[in-house]
């Protein structure tokens, strides 16, 4: 009985873990240690064990589920398992967000023994290419019982014996421009934020490529205006600064005279008409790059003051440049 217990929890785990759509499964390496908190300005849409939610439409989308109903001769766990569809496509449209539940496995409902529990956090944000989990009360067999056997081996060291632990890691998908371009002012930014975890000195996307804007650097802006707008630069020297970005990758920008006069990205979540850094390089070509040479594309028919390249490597973007003219 103890076995499948252990199973059971094992697989409901992995489930847990993987909760998030689109976020993340195997990334490495997982990106900081995350104690649950909602990082979102939201109301929690309490809808317990079914999905009638007050506001849908809300994103940041955060929401609390009771999924303490997985019994078995009551067939708990088969009404669990028919609401999960329904729960996942309420989350796969949104840029933000964020679920609190608490899970509870039995063989009749409200009696012992109890298989497994934990009270669960999960939260994604689109606009920075970055998810989370959180595991804390994790029991098996009523037993308080360490996390570390049941979660991806990338993730062992953020979880604790005591039953808890949580990680945030980079998504696979990339940065959303689109969502990015929701939290591009410091207006947007306090509406959807209430206070995000510790990312060291990497900053946010900020948005796609478009007018003379990469991010949020701007060409032709001056140094102090430009890292005013960014944030600070990770390293500054000989009239360049490098950011590190949230979501993999780095910004870089050049001055003469004291204003941006290129700006590269290697960042996912920067792209022009929807290409950019990661993707193949014939989208490149679907949105309109001419192929100059060897790994060198080049976006025409834009205004004097500015042209746009990009940079392949082995049939993948590699990086895209806006240079002042």
């Amino acid at each position: 009985m103890v076995r499948r217990c252990r199973l059971a929890a094992g697989a409901v785990a992995a489930l847990a873990l993987l909760a998030l759509p689109a976020s993340a499964g195997a990334q490495s390496p997982p990106f900081a240690p995350w104690d649950g908190t909602n990082p979102f300005n939201c109301t929690e849409q309490d809808v317990g064990t079914g999905t009638a939610y007050p506001d849908p439409g809300a994103d940041p989308f955060c929401v609390k589920f009771d999924k303490t109903n997985q019994n078995v001769t009551d067939f708990g766990i088969a009404e669990f398992a028919a609401q999960e569809p329904a729960r996942v496509a309420a989350a796969g449209t949104k840029c933000f967000y964020f679920q609190n539940d608490e899970w509870t496995g039995s063989i009749q409902q409200g009696a012992e023994p109890e298989t497994w529990h934990w009270q669960g956090r999960y939260f994604f944000d689109r606009a920075k290419g970055i998810g989370g989990v959180s595991v804390t009360d994790f029991r098996v067999g009523g037993a308080p019982m360490d996390a570390t056997p049941y979660v991806p081996p990338e993730y062992a060291g953020y979880f604790a014996p005591n039953g808890g632990g949580g990680v945030i890691v980079t998504q696979e998908s990339h940065p959303d421009p689109g969502c990015a371009q929701k939290v591009d002012t410091e207006e947007e930014r306090a509406a959807v934020y209430s206070g995000l975890p510790d990312y060291g000195d990497c900053v946010p996307p900020g948005g796609k490529i478009r007018a003379r804007k990469v991010g949020r650097a701007r060409l032709g802006a001056t140094a102090e205006a430009v890292r005013a707008k960014v944030g600070p630069a990770k390293r500054s020297a000989a009239g360049r600064d490098v950011w590190c970005v949230v979501g993999g990758g780095k910004m870089t920008v050049v001055y003469a005279g004291g204003r941006a006069s290129r700006i590269r990205t290697t960042t996912p979540g920067h792209s022009i008409r929807g290409a950019g850094p990661g993707d193949r390089s014939a989208a490149l070509v679907d949105v309109g790059f001419e192929r100059k040479r060897r790994g060198v594309y080049a976006l025409p028919g834009h205004k004097f003051d500015r042209v746009v390249r990009a940079r392949a490597r082995d049939g993948v973007v590699a990086s895209v440049k806006m240079i002042a003219g």
